[in-house]
Parts: C-alpha cells; structure tokens; sequence
C-alpha cells in the first residue's frame, strides 16, 4: 500500500473510530494529526505554499541503505520556480529537523505541478538528492 492511501486509511480508519465510540473525537483526530506521521509537512508547505505534501520513508537493511520522498505539490511560493533547487534545500532541511530524522542516508524532494482539472495529472516535475548529513553539518543532532 503506498504511503498515501496508507495516510489516508489512518484517517479513514480514526474516523470511523471516533465516530463509533464515546471519547472526544476532536481529541483524536487532534492526537492523529499531531502524530509522528505528521511531522514536517506544516514547516515545509510554509517555507513553498505547497499545498499538499507526501513522505516515504525507506530503510534497506541488507544494502545498509535509507532513503527519505518528500512528495510536495503546487507550490504558490513566487519565486519557487526561479529558485527552485534553494527551496528544495531548505524544504528538506525543514522536515528532516521537524521530523527527527537524521538515521537516514538521503533525501529526495520531488517538486511537483500538477493540472488544475485533473489534481493526479502531473504537469511538471523536478527532483533533488540531497545527504541528510550535508543537511544537518551545522544543526547538532538533538538528543
């Protein structure tokens, strides 16, 4: 299951939970949204005005690789597309600090537009590897 539908059964699946029982649902959804699946995304739709932002996170243990997607559509940012390789940086730099995760190798940031009619139809898209390590030189790790 991709990291999408994964998000979005998460959400479907609390819901449906929170409607069901007697607790505060808007707790719940408070608590889901707060949750570790979360973290970064609100830091790096500031830094571009995206306005969606998707994350895989990938370890391959016999390879002694790991690898971070960051997903991030229609940004509105204006100078975005003029500058955009800086602004993937510092997207990058955002959501590995904000989401604790300095463990992995690399991270690659897609920048990615898509058509106003059809949201899943890409129309352009831009990508950027960075080393996590190159990343976080001068942020000491947070212990």
């Amino acid at each position: 299951m991709s990291p999408l539908k994964s998000t979005y059964w998460l959400l479907f699946c609390s819901l449906i939970f929170a409607s069901g029982c007697s607790c505060n649902p808007e707790k719940l959804i408070q608590w889901v949204a707060s949750s570790d699946l979360f973290k970064g995304t609100e830091e790096v739709k500031a830094i571009g005005g995206f306005g969606r932002v998707a994350s895989s996170f990938h370890k391959d243990y016999g390879n002694d690789s790991s690898k971070i997607e960051l997903r991030l559509y229609d940004g509105t940012h204006p100078e975005l597309y003029e500058n955009e390789a800086n602004i993937a940086r510092l997207c990058a730099k955002a959501f590995v600090e904000a989401s604790d995760s300095h463990d992995y190798q690399d991270i690659e940031v897609f920048i990615i537009k898509t058509d106003a009619n059809d949201p899943f139809k890409a129309i352009y898209q831009s990508q950027y590897l960075f080393e996590v390590a190159s990343l976080t030189k001068d942020t000491p790790p947070a212990n």
